[in-house]
């Protein structure tokens, strides 16, 4: 079978790398112009994924039901906050006694760790408050919201 070659230009990927560089290099400078902290500055930059769950978002014709995976986080460590029509914030907190020594001896492995998680979830549509509903078993919880009725505008008669 013989040997093909495919034609390609390094220039033509050099320039493509210029480009995008150059493109990179302008939004950097866009966002540090503005008077903002160094911490919103990187937020804006980089899209984040923030938090340490998972999160299934299912949408249904009247509801948006959402279930987080929480292992080991109480039910009072945990608060849900509708932030608009549209978002939903998530917090939580896991507090773990981190000691260098137990009664048994000393550690060679610590990964279980104390902290926080948030997570603002991107509605799909718009919802309320009013009848929404959340529960919490065994390290999962589950937050129904009812969607609005959407407003499709005012009809205009033709002539």
């Amino acid at each position: 079978m013989p040997i093909r070659f495919c034609p390609f230009s390094f220039g033509t990927l050099g320039s493509e790398l210029d480009t995008f560089f150059s493109e990179m290099e302008g939004r950097a400078e866009n966002l540090a112009s503005r008077s903002e902290s160094l911490k919103t500055i990187a937020k804006n930059a980089v899209p984040r994924i923030t938090g340490d769950f998972h999160v299934d978002l299912c949408e249904t014709p009247g509801e948006i039901i959402i279930t987080c995976d929480l292992p080991g986080i109480e039910k009072e460590d945990v608060s849900v906050k509708l932030l608009n029509e549209s978002s939903l914030l998530i917090k939580t907190k896991y507090d773990r006694e981190v000691s260098q020594t137990d009664a048994s001896g000393i550690y060679h492995l610590r990964e279980r760790r104390a902290g926080a998680g948030e997570r603002v979830i991107r509605l799909p549509a718009e919802v309320s408050a009013e009848g929404a509903k959340a529960s919490f078993k065994n390290g999962i919880m589950e937050i129904t919201l009812q969607k609005t009725a959407q407003d499709t505008g005012v009809p205009i008669d033709i002539e």
